[in-house]
């Protein structure tokens, strides 16, 4: 017997009516009407106990939630009523596009009026290749076919708990707790509701198990479910301590999870001896102010300086002025006092790369056999090098995309074993082998990568070369609402540094289409970079700013459009302003800092997430700049293979080779592709044996 049935069959035997037992449950008056009239409604457990006591039995659970392929069929079914069955085909139609934008799949995928609303809010018209009003008729006609077929169809949660449970939620939300906590707490109480786990019952598998739980019946990320359930943890040690919940009783429990930040569990402290040396004379070696020796930089310029006057003190050429700031030192001079050359010092960035390599490598090492690495000399050993590897490869055995983690360590203790602690060559070569055992195996774009370009495709990649575009649209129309709602005030005088952000990131986008730039030359773009020609930019970045180039290498060039340079020269002119903090005024970045925290005349650094968020929602896919210089490369070369040397060029790769490794695999698929066509061009229009309407014979 269902939910209705029972509700029908007490109004039959009591002669009661609808709203009279609702008001005896002391629920609304049309609390059951609704019950009766929307079988797919879901009342809340407090609803169920109310009308159980009224009637004097227990109340069914509400039947199973309806997926769509149940809803598509419900409203398929003809009502003879040819304007209601019209509106229904077209409602079914609308639901199938929508279910299809989502990626659900309608045969297991419930009807869920929260999840859908969300998934709106997420796309722009653009996310269904449909104008504003179009977008709006269809959220509304969506929202209008859940409701009729389905009721509110809601999924279970905190509004069916009941008992001891019911208490303890009434009593967290009346508390002075934060709201995240109270809001956090509904599904787990929830949980432990339908499990039969009493509070003083918690413990860490508990948390893991609810975790897991959490990960399959929500749509919320592995890692968002993650700090949800830290924050379950959290709550309990907090109710555990609070003397107006001791009677529940609640555990203080951590969380299940090691730290992210340390996946092997071996606190740096453990490396102290390893780590003085790496941060002292290894940093000052690799940096190019210190000799392998600790000879300083200048100390050595000075050595040759004395010994070229001693020299040359008789020579008839001593007469001549000497050259500002001494002779400029050869690369051999340099190599055989034990210094690097310049192109091969590491920056700021990469020392902290390096670090966080060596670092992440030796504690693998101990972690695993309790190794402790204690000098450089020490970790350059071909036997160690050897352990640490694959100490690394196993810790990240697991991943579907085959890693190189393990081989770029071992780039870095060659270059060391080489030029820092001068080992013997067969070592060198030994390391050698070492790193290409190691190897991924992958040439030009990783795997991982190639997935994900696989997936811009059709309107997918219409969407992400229209990302700046969506995004002015969304400004443009927060811009008009807040002009509704202050008339009179000029629309440049609304706008505040959130727009400001959002219009950064359609400036930036503009720039990763035009030639993507990697990811520093983006956000470090300066004003005096850029330069007009009549009435289109260009952005000019230094050679030395760029990756792979040395001041002999062309600067990097990034041209922008008509389109795209007039919304820069907008930007620069109308948007920028709004987005300088206080004191700021001077700030030379293209992309100034936001936020309180960071100093004055810095970038933005958070500029690239915050595209990201984005192109995630709007495309969804997260695209970093490293995924769109491979994107433009793509995209290009299967439109036209014939555009190697213009990508070559585009991407600023210094040969052709290159090029090739990155996107060779597109000439696989462009020949299934044409194959396909030629399938298609060759097979005749109508087939003996087929007769159109008629079907086969």
């Amino acid at each position: 017997m269902t939910l209705q049935d029972a509700l029908r069959e007490h109004l039959a035997a009591s002669g009661q009516s609808i709203q009279r037992l609702a008001l005896q449950a002391g629920l609304s008056p049309k609390a059951v009407a609704g019950i009766l009239n929307q079988p797919g409604r879901r009342p809340t457990q407090k609803t169920l106990d109310a009308l159980g006591e009224a009637i004097g039995c227990q109340l069914p659970e509400p039947g199973p939630r309806k997926t769509y392929a149940s809803l598509i069929g419900t409203l398929s079914k003809k009502t003879g009523q040819e304007s209601v069955d019209r509106r229904n085909a077209m409602l079914v139609s609308r639901i199938r596009k929508v279910v299809r934008a989502a990626g659900w799949v309608p045969e297991i995928e419930e009807v869920d009026k929260r999840r859908m609303l969300e998934r709106f809010a997420g796309w722009s018209p653009a996310s269904l290749g449909l104008s504003p009003g179009s977008f709006a008729t269809y959220k509304a006609d969506v929202l209008t076919a859940i409701a009729t077929g389905c009721g509110a169809n809601r999924k279970a949660g905190s509004r069916d708990l009941s008992g001891l449970f019911r208490e303890i939620h009434e009593a967290i939300q009346e508390s002075d707790l934060k709201q995240d906590l109270k809001l956090s707490s509904g599904s787990f109480l929830f949980f432990l509701d339908r499990c039969g786990i009493m509070p003083d019952e918690i413990t860490e598998t508990v948390l893991h198990d609810y975790y897991w739980h959490r990960v399959s019946d929500s749509n919320k990320t592995e890692v968002n479910c993650r700090k949800h359930v830290k924050r379950i943890a959290a709550l309990c040690t907090r109710l555990s301590s609070r003397p107006e919940f001791s009677r529940f009783r609640f555990p203080a429990v951590s969380h299940p999870f090691a730290d992210g930040r340390d996946k092997y569990d071996v606190p740096e402290s453990v490396l102290a001896a390893f780590l003085e040396e790496f941060d002292g004379p290894v940093t000052r070696w690799a940096m190019g102010t210190e000799s392998r020796d600790g000879l300083p930089y200048a100390a050595f310029l000075a050595q040759l300086d004395s010994k070229e006057r001693t020299l040359r003190a008789d020579d008839k050429k001593s007469l001549l002025k000497p050259r500002k700031g001494g002779r400029r030192k050869s690369e051999e001079e340099r190599r055989s006092a034990g210094f690097l050359r310049e192109d091969e010092t590491w920056s700021t960035g990469t020392l902290a790369n390096r670090r966080g390599l060596l670092l992440a490598g030796a504690k693998a090492l101990y972690a695993a056999t309790g190794f402790l690495i204690e000098s450089i000399a020490e970790y350059t050993d071909p036997e160690v090098v050897e352990s640490v590897l694959e100490a690394v490869a196993a810790g990240n055995s697991d991943s579907e995309y085959p890693s190189s983690y393990a081989s770029t360590i071992g780039k870095t203790l060659k270059k060391l074993a080489r030029d820092y602690v001068g080992r013997e060559s067969q070592d060198i070569e030994a390391i050698a082998s070492l790193i290409k055992d190691h190897a991924s195996g992958e040439k030009g774009i990783a795997k991982r990568n190639r997935a994900k370009l696989r997936e811009i495709v059709g309107a997918r990649q219409q969407r992400l070369i229209d990302v700046g575009e969506i995004l002015i649209d969304e400004v443009n129309a927060e811009l008009d609402r807040r002009a509704r709602r202050c008339r009179g005030v000029l629309r440049k005088d609304l706008i505040d540094a959130e727009l400001a952000r959002d219009v950064m990131c359609v400036v930036a986008s503009d720039i990763l289409l035009a030639r993507a730039p990697r990811k520093e030359n983006l956000v470090g773009i300066r004003l005096s970079w850029i330069s007009w020609q009549d009435d289109l930019a260009a952005i000019r970045v230094p050679n030395v700013e760029v990756e792979l180039r040395n001041v002999d290498d062309p600067d990097l060039v990034i041209p922008l459009g008509p389109h795209e340079s007039r919304r820069l020269r907008l930007y620069l002119d109308k948007i920028r302003p709004k987005a300088l903090r206080p004191g700021d005024a001077t700030n030379p970045f293209l992309f100034p800092a936001q936020g309180p925290t960071v100093g004055r005349d810095a970038a933005f650094v958070g500029l690239v997430e915050r595209l990201m968020r984005h192109t995630k929602r709007i495309v969804g896919i997260r695209m970093n700049p490293h995924l769109y210089r491979h994107f433009v490369g793509w995209v290009w070369l299967r439109e036209d293979p014939n555009r190697l040397p213009d990508v070559q060029r585009l991407l600023g790769h210094k040969s052709l080779e290159t090029t090739l490794q990155h996107y060779a695999e597109i000439d696989e698929n462009l020949a299934l592709d044409r194959w396909q066509q030629f399938l298609a061009d060759q097979k005749s229009m109508q087939p003996k044996g087929f007769t159109g309407r008629k079907g086969l014979k």
